[in-house]
């Protein structure tokens, strides 16, 4: 293991054992590859295959009609390189002990700090390498660089010298890697930012800013969901919460196309037959919601991200059931057996959703570690925990926006809830400090730090 490694995790669950599926059937087609692609800040609900009312993803969403579309699933912290360490080691965020884009466990508080490494967390990357498959990683942005550990693993590997570089240069870097990998199996993933404000040219093509424009079914859906009309954070941009909003459907209908070309090419019945492919978001993105913009907090539109799985043979369906991105690859594991590592299946802290007999649990989420709040979802409860003995409770069935705390009204699960949260925050401390141990925090490059600056991030890790 280098030292240069990340440790990740995903939203995790309270106390729920590691179950497994039936292997799939022998009919199915063996499965040699592996892509995932990573959406930066993409929340579902402005994806045409999660019911929104504007054409944003066309393209996606007909990948989606031939996948696994799973409708509640939760990252366990919203912000870009922890909720992918997250994603890469299958570990919760305070076991992993990266807490922003640009921050670990500092010595001292207020202090930049580089991320945690561990000796002893394995990335998906290095396990799939370790096995004889070709690995690449192509990333579109400083919070995924490899100064965090997340090129771990990888052999190919490319990324911007700029902070940010658009998805068409990603996905061509992507297909001269599937081209020249040989007879090789592979780990593909693609790393893609173009939903990621600032959204402006040339970043955002002006066509695709014009794209969409006020009209009433968005006024509607913003009203629905008590956007206001305006933000503090906005009032020196000029630009007014529906505009916002408008700017990102452009922006999500400019991703789209630029994914569509990769997804063509896994579409070729060589790769069709013979990869899984998975399609996830980071994290969402509030874009006024809540008074907020950008990222990093507990709300359910910075939670809650897409999740597609397809795999050869698997016939597609959605799966509605409450899951964290910590159960993506048990879940992948038992569909796709091929790619399952004994080590790194023990290593992951989720469970496998479609397993008989799976039951939802409560699933763990923080927020990036300039906020120090804590969440947990459980059924139609979540909980919100903020320093100071601070709490909010939302009941989702009657309030799925959460507009209305009745912490004051159910004092009982208030208690259950935070007995619950405090064993799981318990578990992650207790287990990262072990996975840590002797392990040193680097510091990070002053040019990394004005790079995430010019993505809108603060020195303090907040967005």
């Amino acid at each position: 293991m280098t030292s240069g490694r990340i440790v990740f995790s995903l939203a995790t669950v309270v106390g729920a054992p590691i179950t497994q599926s039936s292997p799939p059937a022998s009919s199915r087609p063996p499965v040699r590859n592996l892509v995932v692609v990573t959406l930066d800040t993409v929340r579902a609900d402005h994806l045409g295959c999660y019911d929104y009312f504007r054409d944003t993803t066309p393209h996606l969403d007909a990948f989606a009609a031939q996948s696994l579309r799973f409708t509640r699933c939760l990252t366990p912290i919203a912000q870009t390189t922890p909720s992918h360490t997250s994603l890469f080691t299958g570990v919760a965020p305070y076991e992993h002990g990266v807490f922003s884009n640009h921050s670990g466990m500092s010595a001292r508080p207020g202090a930049p700090a580089g991320l945690k490494t561990s000796a002893v967390l394995a990335t998906l990357a290095e396990v799939l390498r370790a096995r004889g498959m070709k690995t690449g990683g192509f990333v579109a942005a400083t919070p995924v660089k490899r100064h965090t550990g997340l090129a771990a693993g990888f052999e190919a590997w490319a990324e911007p010298d700029s902070p940010r570089r658009g998805g068409r240069e990603v996905i061509a870097d992507a297909l001269k890697f599937i081209d020249e990998r040989g007879e090789r199996p592979y780990f593909l993933w693609v790393h893609l930012f173009d939903a990621h404000e600032p959204l402006r040219p040339p970043t955002l093509p002006k066509p695709y800013l014009d794209r969409f424009g006020e009209e009433p079914r968005l006024a509607s859906w913003l009203t629905e969901r008590a956007f206001p009309a305006t933000t503090q954070e906005l009032e020196q941009h000029e630009l007014t919460v529906p505009e916002v909003n408008n700017h990102y459907d452009g922006a999500l209908r400019f991703l789209d196309e630029q994914l569509e070309v990769l997804l063509e090419r896994l579409r070729r019945p060589q790769a069709r037959d013979a990869t899984a492919i998975v399609v996830v978001a980071d994290h969402g993105t509030s874009n006024g919601q809540h008074s907020l913009m950008g990222h990093g907090v507990c709300w359910d539109e910075q939670f809650r991200v897409p999740l597609l799985i397809r795999v050869p043979g698997v016939e597609p369906r959605v799966v509605d059931v409450a899951m964290s991105t910590l159960d993506l690859w048990p879940t992948l594991f038992a569909l796709a057996p091929e790619l399952r590592d004994e080590g790194f299946a023990q290593q992951c802290r989720g469970s496998d959703v479609l397993a008989s007999g799976f039951e939802p649990r409560p699933i763990f989420g923080m927020a990036a570690r300039q906020n120090d709040v804590e969440a947990l979802t459980a059924g139609r409860w979540k909980l919100l925990r903020a320093p100071r003995g601070v709490v909010h409770l939302f009941d989702l069935d009657a309030d799925p926006f959460e507009l209305a705390d009745v912490s004051a009204q159910q004092p009982e699960i208030v208690a259950r809830l935070s007995k619950l949260l405090d064993a799981e925050v318990s578990r992650q401390k207790q287990a990262g400090a072990l996975r840590r141990k002797g392990a040193a925090a680097a510091v990070v490059d002053p040019k990394v730090l004005e790079e995430l600056r010019a993505l809108g991030y603060a020195a303090d890790g907040g967005h």
